[in-house]
């Protein structure tokens, strides 16, 4: 079950690793993919370096944790993708934002992931006595 759980994390890292990246190099291309357009002048420049810094620490936290097994990363990680939710949904609400459901439900479930990995490895190492 544990491999299954970093496997996935690591995935999970890896693909927020690839969007960050996005972010920074082709951020038209990054921004379609979220369903967002690019803003302009400063606005812009905060959009891409934020959502770039933004994706690419959530990418190591999830992939460097799930390879390494350091379940803290791996908590954090996911806590930051999990926080991203009530942003979206306070958006909507307050705000006038679009509903992004399924962009909610992803986020929930990455949560959730990260959660389930984090809880395995820590049960693994006080099983082995760490």
């Amino acid at each position: 079950m544990l491999t299954l759980l970093r496997t996935l994390t690591g995935l999970a890292g890896l693909g927020a690793l690839i969007m960050g990246a996005m972010w920074w190099y082709q951020p038209e291309t990054a921004a379609g993919l979220l369903g967002a357009s690019l803003l302009d002048g400063t606005g812009r420049s905060a959009q891409i370096g934020d959502s770039g810094a933004f994706f690419i620490g959530v990418g190591v936290l999830l992939l460097w944790g799930a390879v390494r097994q350091h379940a803290v990363f791996v908590l954090i990680g996911g806590c930051l993708v999990g926080l991203v939710a009530p942003g979206r949904i306070l958006s909507s609400t307050l705000h006038n934002g679009a509903v992004t459901t399924p962009e909610v439900v992803v986020e929930c479930v990455i949560f959730l992931l990260a959660l389930m990995t984090w809880f395995t490895i820590k049960q693994q190492a006080i099983e082995r006595g760490q």
